[in-house]
């Protein structure tokens, strides 16, 4: 009952929404921070994912009361695993969603993750999703399995530990 309230309400704010915002210059930071006080308002249920659009860019006008204004450049979240980027990174976020939701159907199907036992740096195999007919495309960034839970990332594991 609360999240069909919720939407009743959204509803009535797009319609309300007579107020316009100015364009802005923030940061990917802001937007982070943003979208977490955005989260911790919505009820139970209701997932930060609403946020985003097919094309998974962040739709700022449910963001613009807190940022007190919409971004003069577009950003894009991973429906999958949050990740933030910008305009020149945006199809990083189309195809985490792609392998990620591959990476979990290969870890439910075969108990196990799709990546070569030998690799330290946990490289996803995307021959074997392929093979497994669990990925249609040959994704152009590299993805790697994390320690959190099989999630996927695009950060190489060896540039991290070089930053430290």
């Amino acid at each position: 009952m609360k999240i069909l309230h919720y939407f009743k309400q959204k509803k009535v704010s797009k319609s309300a929404k007579s107020k316009s915002y100015p364009i802005i210059d923030i940061s990917i930071d802001q937007v982070r921070n943003a979208i977490r006080t955005f989260t911790e308002r919505l009820p139970k249920g209701v997932y930060r994912t609403i946020l985003v659009n097919e094309e998974n860019e962040i739709d700022f006008n449910q963001l613009a009361h807190i940022l007190g204004g919409l971004p003069s450049e577009k950003y894009y979240m991973s429906k999958e695993t949050y990740d933030l980027f910008t305009e020149n990174e945006k199809i990083i976020a189309f195809e985490m969603d792609l392998v990620q939701k591959a990476v979990d159907q290969y870890l439910k199907e075969y108990n196990e993750f799709p990546i070569l036992s030998f690799d330290p740096l946990r490289r996803i195999n995307y021959f074997e999703l392929n093979q497994k007919q669990l990925l249609k495309i040959q994704p152009q960034t590299q993805f790697y399995l994390t320690d959190l839970d099989g999630m996927v990332t695009h950060v190489n594991p060896s540039s991290k530990a070089t930053k430290r």
